[in-house]
């Protein structure tokens, strides 16, 4: 035992079955206030120790068996002065081969002092069915005199039977529960241990005061699955909610939903005012998303919402309609301290459903996060549903994203020209510039792909200044060998115009050409033409003081058409192609239209005029304005110009008379 004497901590043997100290060291000898080792071991301990702890420490002996050591603070009473020890338990063998309870102790004083310490552990024995057989002097100290059962420790008394029932059972189990103190609700750590006491089963039940350290634990929980901004969850918490919902394979919806314009307001108002703002939108989701529901933030002015589809069925809803409901919620007015009026916010919204989409979280956020970037470029304040091959679409406009800025660079993207016919007098009116790009990786890439991606990439201001650059220098051309009369037609992007140097990059462009404004027609779409941002509000206004022409292009694709044309200054109407699309025989709702922007002051052009009976028809309504495939297909500049010096252009091409009676098929204008 000589190794044992050197250590500086008290080191005793504690015969559990005699209830007696076997051996101690010099120091243990100290704390036990002993004469010498021989008075020490003299000691009958039974004397002092409750049935509780005599039960305890015999169970203690069988977990010894098992390789098993404990670590506690523990109640010593040396000579009636009361120390706090904190022990470590271990089972060794005495001479006659019984097994024996090693213990090393660090008594507690001012100088070692654990952060977590609450008290000693509290020991008590209960029967199997849960009534008190004995406590210490410390437990009523702890609990107060009025314990009689387990469940009167409980602040929820039904865990008593279920956790007596598992120890029972299985002979051990381990806890952490509130329980009732004098002191009130605080955290402990319970473990019961079955042992047989007079040939009858009970628990040994040891207590130990967890509340400092459970309490740190869980707002540490806390914080590392909330959302530290607004105080509802954030990714992680999100991920921790409906984890159970993958492993039951219960239904739910996920709403994925992304602030409009938040950013130009985060920069201009300052930081707290973008902070209040997240605030007071994370109080509205949860309001109106209900208590059943979901709500976190996953990051930066990004929300998600999850409700059950037993949740929607319960409040008469489908996914679509929730999602609208949280959109309204969403959208509005906000005050925040650093702004005088109120500040105008909206969303986009996309949504995802478990298990119809995907049956993997990451992959139902990308597949709602891609609905989302789906509403937000069809324009603001919608609401999307993901369908299968948007995540594909939004894969290929990534990588187009990637490629697009050495493209420009090496003058890859090219301009194709379509003019825009006026069938009556068979004159050339407007020549639209064309975005087209084909690339060895991509293949064939569509205009509208390639303002996609340089929108949601940031490139669609450089993307914007090549487009007018180049088109400007080539109508010089255009104007001298195809039409003197016709006038350059540029789509304009809402994106470059949010970014801003928007009307510098056209100025630079017409000096560069020698171009006047009233040479080119922009076309805008309602998104721009609507004045309900600072953005966008003092756009149109300046453009027709400059002296350009202004096209409102996509009509009738919006929701607020027909409210705002006649607020809109425009010289022209370009009708979206969907309905000739749909015109079939009969072209009643396109001469409605284009009665109502002939009475307005305003020209309409028809778009997507592929076939023959259309362009026929069109003209038989009066409706003379045309552009598509059928009359005149996208060229680049050389083919455009040498169709143009082709004899008899004019005459087959944009005399009426002479249209063809055969649709015409889709042009590739590399042929």
């Amino acid at each position: 035992m000589l190794h044992f004497d050197q250590l500086q901590t008290p080191v005793w043997i504690y015969d559990t079955v005699n209830s007696r100290i076997h051996w101690a060291n010099q120091n243990a000898l100290r704390l036990w206030q002993a004469e010498s080792l021989t008075e020490l071991t003299s000691r009958d301990f039974s004397l002092d120790a409750s049935d509780a702890v005599q039960q305890t420490l015999l169970a203690y002996l069988d977990e010894f068996e098992k390789g098993r050591s404990f670590h506690y603070w523990w109640r010593l009473t040396p000579k009636g002065q009361v120390k706090e020890v904190y022990c470590q338990f271990s089972g060794v063998r005495l001479e006659d081969g019984r097994m024996a309870m090693l213990v090393e102790g660090i008594e507690q004083n001012d100088q070692i002092t654990s952060p977590t310490f609450n008290g000693s552990a509290v020991v008590t024995l209960f029967d199997e069915n849960g009534s008190l057989i004995s406590a210490s002097e410390y437990q009523r100290e702890r609990f107060g005199s009025g314990i009689q059962i387990l469940s009167d420790l409980m602040v929820y008394p039904g865990q008593a039977s279920l956790i007596m029932d598992i120890a029972l059972t299985q002979g051990y189990h381990q806890e952490d529960i509130k329980l009732q103190t004098r002191q009130g609700e605080r955290w402990h750590s319970i473990e019961l241990r079955r042992t047989l006491r007079q040939e009858k089963r009970v628990l040994a039940v040891t207590l130990h005061d967890i509340h400092d350290r459970k309490t740190r634990e869980l707002q540490l929980q806390e914080q590392a699955r909330t959302d530290a901004l607004t105080g509802i969850l954030n990714r992680n918490g999100l991920t921790i909610e409906l984890t159970p919902l993958f492993e039951q394979q219960i239904p739910f919806t996920l709403i994925y939903i992304d602030l409009d314009g938040f950013k130009p307001i985060n920069d201009s108002y300052g930081h707290s005012a973008g902070d209040e703002l997240l605030i007071e939108v994370a109080r509205r989701l949860s309001e109106q998303a209900g208590q059943y529901a979901c709500v976190s933030r996953i990051g930066g002015d990004e929300f998600v919402v999850a409700i059950t589809e037993a949740q929607l069925n319960k409040l008469a809803l489908n996914a679509g309609v929730y999602a609208e409901q949280l959109l309204d919620a969403v959208s509005g007015s906000y005050h925040v301290a650093v702004a005088t009026l109120p500040i105008q916010l909206s969303a986009s919204i996309g949504y995802a459903c478990y298990p119809s989409h995907d049956s993997d979280l990451a992959l139902l956020l990308a597949d709602a996060d891609t609905a989302m970037y789906a509403a937000k470029h069809s324009g603001r304040r919608r609401c999307l549903r993901y369908r299968p091959g948007m995540r594909e679409e939004f894969h290929r406009r990534t990588q187009i994203s990637q490629y697009l800025d050495r493209a420009l660079v090496e003058d890859r993207v090219k301009l194709s020209y379509q003019p825009v016919v006026n069938v009556q007098t068979g004159e050339l009116v407007l020549i639209e510039a064309l975005l087209r790009w084909e690339d060895e990786r991509l293949g064939i890439v569509t205009a509208s792909e390639l303002v996609d991606a340089a929108e949601h990439s940031g490139l669609i201001g450089e993307l914007s200044r090549w487009i007018y650059r180049n088109a400007c220098k080539d109508f010089m051309q255009i104007r001298q060998h195809v039409c003197q009369q016709v006038l350059l037609s540029l789509n304009i992007s809402a994106m470059h115009i949010m970014q801003g140097g928007f009307i510098s990059a056209l100025r630079q462009a017409l000096d560069e050409s020698g171009l006047q404004p009233s040479d080119l027609v922009l076309e805008l779409t309602e998104r721009v033409m609507l004045p309900d941002t600072p953005e966008y509000e003092m756009v149109v206004p300046e453009l027709i003081q400059m002296g350009f022409g202004i096209a409102i292009d996509d009509f009738g694709t919006g929701f607020s058409s027909l409210a705002y044309l006649s607020r809109v200054p425009a010289h022209w109407v370009k009708l979206d192609r969907e309905f000739v699309e749909v015109m079939e025989d009969d072209c009643a709702t396109i001469l409605s239209i284009h009665q109502m922007i002939e009475r307005l002051g305003m020209d309409m052009i028809v778009e997507g005029v592929e076939y023959h009976w259309q362009a026929e028809k069109l003209r038989q309504a009066g409706v003379f304005l045309q552009q598509g495939y059928f009359h005149i297909e996208p060229q680049n500049l050389q083919s455009l110009i040498a169709s143009a010096n082709t004899p008899g252009w004019f005459t087959e091409l944009l005399n009426p008379l002479g249209l063809c009676a055969e649709p015409q098929a889709e042009y590739d204008s590399d042929n």
